[in-house]
């Protein structure tokens, strides 16, 4: 078994040019992580700075391991890096947000006030395309052929219309023929309300996807509604209410079973709990601890998830004084759970699977002074440090703004 991801790459030179030919064998020990002077990756436990700069963001490591993409600057330049090649390319000049790749290819997306956009970074002499106008969020479908893309919603003389989902091909090329209506939101009432979506995440299988329905800025602080619709559009499902994070909810790895962390009001030490929703069953369970609060968390299989926790506090208690979280295990099988590290005066968020299995997770002081990455073999090891000094996240918003790693869940 290989200890570290490693790329083969075989040139076959003809008479007139070459050709490359690229393997990625994947063990799961690779990330790209920002620190204040660059951008770096590590392959096992050997980096490499891959891009100076003190603003750049969001890296995202392509399927087949070969590119990372990062926004660059305080105009978000979008670029890609080669780990083959070792050479950059800038793909869009400016205003690039909500950066994917491509789950089977290397293609990537983005988007650029409203417009939706694709490229083909394996091409060297590729330009990108538009794929459609008028994108609220969006992620691909499982197959790589096109993106669930959603609308927001406007505000006219009688309220506000509702949020529209549709299917759309990545080379739809601006083509509204191509575009098709995959369901449509309820509209504004008292028990629902929303003007857009977080992005999608599907189930294993790709028989639906699950989303959180954001209402106006000021509402969504408090709450917001977790859906989950069928992948034909014709069934819709109301999970329960949520922060508006787009990592706390996640499937688990092979069934139609969706963890998320339960509860409204903006604070994040009280009232959130881990809990977990049978699609099928249409029933949850919380996993839950009295008195204490549930935040990042991962599925390490079918069974057993690891979550961050901490006690409950208030807004009575100022944040540098409020419990550090923790990381636990609970079995979802029989409901049991055990603490598994005992931070001192730091945080532990964040958790991660590895590939191989292996667990990973972001510890922190409480200024985000000194941020690290931690990892364990399996939740009965001892713990190590695998990245220091990643830069916090203070220019934007979560951990997945200065780290990302190669398909973990």
């Amino acid at each position: 078994m290989l200890s570290r991801i490693s790329v083969a790459v075989i040139f076959i030179i003809a008479l007139f040019g070459s050709s490359h030919v690229l393997t990625v064998e994947a063990a799961g020990n690779q990330a790209a992580f920002v620190r204040d002077d660059g951008l770096y990756y590590i392959d096992g436990d050997v980096e490499r700075k891959i891009a100076e700069g003190p603003k750049l963001s969001y890296p995202k490591i392509s399927s087949n391991g070969i590119y990372i993409s990062y926004l660059s600057g305080d105009s978000n330049e979008l670029w890609v890096y080669n780990r083959v090649t070792r050479l950059k390319r800038r793909v869009f000049p400016s205003n690039a947000t909500m950066p994917n790749w491509s789950p089977i290819a290397p293609l990537l997306a983005w988007k650029s006030d409203g417009v939706l956009n694709v490229i083909d970074v394996s091409k060297p002499a590729s330009s990108f395309q538009n794929v459609t106008l008028g994108a609220g969020n969006y992620s691909w479908t499982p197959d790589g052929k096109g993106f669930v893309v959603s609308s927001s919603a406007n505000l006219e003389p009688d309220g506000w219309t509702s949020v529209k989902i549709f299917t759309v091909p990545y080379d739809a090329n601006g083509d509204l023929k191509k575009v098709k209506l995959l369901t449509t939101l309820p509209k504004a009432s008292a028990s629902f309300f929303a003007i857009g979506t977080s992005k999608f995440k599907w189930a294993a299988g790709g028989s639906e996807f699950a989303f959180i329905a954001c209402p106006t800025a000021s509402l969504s602080a408090d709450s917001n509604t977790l859906m989950i619709v069928s992948k034909d559009g014709a069934a819709t499902k109301i999970a329960g209410e949520m922060l508006n994070n787009p990592n706390w909810f996640h499937w688990s790895p092979k069934s139609e079973k969706l963890a998320y962390i339960k509860g409204i009001g903006r604070l994040t030490t009280e009232n959130k709990k881990l809990t977990v929703w049978n699609s099928i069953a249409e029933k949850e369970n919380s996993y839950g601890t009295a008195g204490f609060a549930d935040g990042d968390f991962t599925w390490r299989n079918e069974q057993e998830l690891v979550v961050s926790r901490q006690k409950e506090s208030g807004w009575n208690i100022p944040k540098e004084q409020r419990p550090k979280a923790f990381l636990t295990f609970v079995n979802v099988r029989d409901g049991s759970s055990k603490q598994l590290t005992y931070p001192k005066r730091m945080a532990d968020v964040y958790p991660k699977t590895l590939l191989d299995g292996r667990l990973m997770w972001v510890r922190t002081n409480s200024n985000m002074t000194n941020v690290k990455v931690m990892k364990k073999n399996d939740i009965n090891s001892n713990e190590k440090l695998w990245i220091n000094h990643v830069k916090a996240p203070s220019d934007c918003y979560g951990w997945q703004c200065v780290l990302d790693v190669y398909q973990a869940r």
